[in-house]
């Protein structure tokens, strides 16, 4: 007679990410933590941007966050169990929202002026920062990222609040607003990003 175990391994509930799942969003976020703080640390030791790099220094940026977000996307997509895959308006959001953002990015090399720079960083921070705080709302208690999503969206939308003030002082105080909040949440991703792959390892897949 077969004998049948005391104890049975517990079940991953239903909408929860398994634990090779969240493997693989580790990746993506820690991409997207290596894009801020990379850009952080420009901001912080470039001592006398010029106008046009700063515009360009931001559309890197842009571009870098939209290529970690779609990829995480695509990590989120490939859930076994569809309820914790991103829905469709939350897909929807995020695609637009970074895309936009990476093109308002890129056309601030177009007319780099401060005027410029503050109201088009805005806009892509402001942008990401509503495609963050969406997807952690829609996302409440089914992905794992939806705590850190909520402080990273209200962090973007602040300093999207705060640049057109600093407009008027140059180029090296816009990178400044906006670096600053790219390390507060470039910090948080890497954080969260390791945490995910901790978390996996500790935790083996089961059927």
């Amino acid at each position: 007679m077969p004998e049948n175990p005391s104890t049975q391994p517990a079940a991953v509930p239903s909408g929860a990410v398994a634990p090779a799942e969240q493997r693989s969003l580790a990746a993506p976020v820690i991409l997207r933590a290596v894009v801020a703080l990379a850009f952080g640390a420009v901001t912080v030791f470039w001592g006398t941007p010029t106008a046009a790099g700063a515009a360009w220094c931001l559309a890197a940026y842009f571009v870098g966050l939209a290529a970690a977000r779609a990829w995480l996307l695509r990590e989120e997509g490939r859930a076994a169990d569809p309820a914790a895959r991103p829905t469709a308006a939350v897909r929807l959001v995020s695609s637009a929202c970074f895309g936009l953002a990476a093109a308002v990015g890129l056309g601030l090399g177009a007319a780099p002026g401060g005027g410029v720079i503050a109201a088009g960083g805005a806009a892509a921070l402001a942008l990401t920062g509503l495609a963050d705080l969406v997807a952690a709302i829609v996302g409440r208690g089914r992905s794992p990222l939806a705590r850190d999503e909520v402080i990273i969206g209200a962090v973007h939308l602040g300093a999207a609040v705060l640049l057109p003030f600093v407009a008027g002082l140059g180029a090296h105080a816009l990178l400044g607003v906006a670096g600053g909040a790219a390390i507060i949440t470039g910090v948080l991703l890497l954080i969260g990003g390791l945490s995910l792959r901790h978390d996996s390892a500790a935790q083996p897949d089961v059927a």
